[in-house]
């Protein structure tokens, strides 16, 4: 098959697989971008997407390892940072959780989801100083913040 039509199929495909992501439909989804990768391997966008779908129901671990490669093939990929840092979390390995935060917020500094979640797992680490001034930061940058939110 011309490098061409299977760029064409990889595309048609990662479009179903969006449509199934929407939908709550993860596995389904995982099954297609897993179609479009075999055909495009080169397209951080089809790993980043098929990590979200992982993480979605569960698989972090396997999620980690899509949003690597995403990010082998895109190395300012913030979003996949981002993603990395909540699979992370998920998964209770929070140094590494901060660190994924740490890069997404270096390649896009007004990430404000980052700087909150960053903010909320040192929170959980007893880091309250830093967790405090993450959270002014996401608040600066647009955040609305609960008005419960404390960090003690």
């Amino acid at each position: 098959m011309p490098v061409a039509a299977s760029a064409q199929e990889a595309e048609q495909l990662v479009d179903i697989g969006y449509k199934n992501y929407e939908l709550g439909e993860y596995e389904e989804a995982i099954d297609y971008f897993e179609r479009a990768a075999a055909l495009d391997k080169e397209n951080a966008e089809i790993f980043y997407l098929m990590g979200v779908c992982k993480s979605q129901i569960q698989r972090n671990e396997e999620a980690i390892e899509d949003y690597n490669k995403a990010l082998s093939l895109d190395p300012a990929y913030a979003e996949a940072y981002f993603e990395k840092g909540y699979a992370y979390f998920m998964l209770s390995k929070m140094e590494n959780a901060v660190a994924a935060f740490d890069e997404a917020i270096k390649l896009k500094p007004g990430y404000v989801e980052a700087w909150f979640n960053r903010g909320s797992v040192k929170c959980i680490m007893g880091k309250s100083a830093e967790a405090l001034k993450d959270w002014e930061k996401a608040e600066e940058l647009g955040a609305v913040l609960p008005p419960d939110l404390v960090c003690d």
